[in-house]
């Protein structure tokens, strides 16, 4: 007789990973189909958690909006997926196998058309401009405005021209700070 309540606890225990799995499933679907949607009528708000989050479509609304747009289909394919995988969980003793390749499929999905909708992201972004140095007219990459020449401070202290010119080098980020507001300027 214990032999067949270990066997019941076994399928009981695999009926409810299958089931926890379809929940798992319905969960991500809901929100892939929430964010396919939105993106596809060009209403998906920006956020802090779900989306294409990259520089390139948090930079402008503009971008946001094509980014999800472009995505959309991916979200909706990955949503389809993850609910066929979630159903799938709920006919079969094994089905969580059926919603966990539901979930990564539809993962998959999202992931590939994310990545295209980042390089629709891009082509709105403008290129950064090339210069030597901070900006055009730095010291460290074009003409000397204030005839100063800061190649040779005769210093080691490589901020030892800190206020001298208005020239500012992407090296010394900060140096040129107090402590206390450059240690402040450095956190994310």
């Amino acid at each position: 007789m214990r032999t067949g309540s270990r066997l019941g606890d076994t399928i009981e225990g695999v009926h409810l990973a299958s089931l926890i799995a379809a929940v798992v499933a319905f969960a991500f679907a809901a929100l892939w189909a929430v964010i396919g949607l939105a993106g596809l009528a060009g209403r998906f708000p920006g956020n802090r958690w779900a989306g294409v989050r990259t520089a390139e479509t948090v930079s402008s609304q503009e971008a946001w909006v094509l980014a999800h747009r472009v995505a959309a289909p991916g979200f909706l394919g990955g949503a389809v997926v993850a609910v066929l995988g979630g159903l799938l969980s709920l006919a079969n003793r094994w089905g969580f196998v059926y919603a966990l390749g539901g979930l990564l499929i539809g993962l998959l999905a999202v992931s590939m058309v994310s990545g295209v909708a980042v390089r629709a992201a891009q082509a709105l972004v403008p290129p950064q401009e090339q210069s030597g140095g901070c900006s055009s007219g730095c010291c460290s990459g074009g003409e000397q405005t204030d005839g100063a020449d800061h190649s040779q401070t005769g210093s080691a202290d490589p901020a030892a021209d800190c206020g001298e010119s208005s020239c500012g080098s992407c090296a010394l980020s900060g140096m040129c700070l107090p402590e206390s507001q450059a240690s402040d300027s450095h956190q994310p």
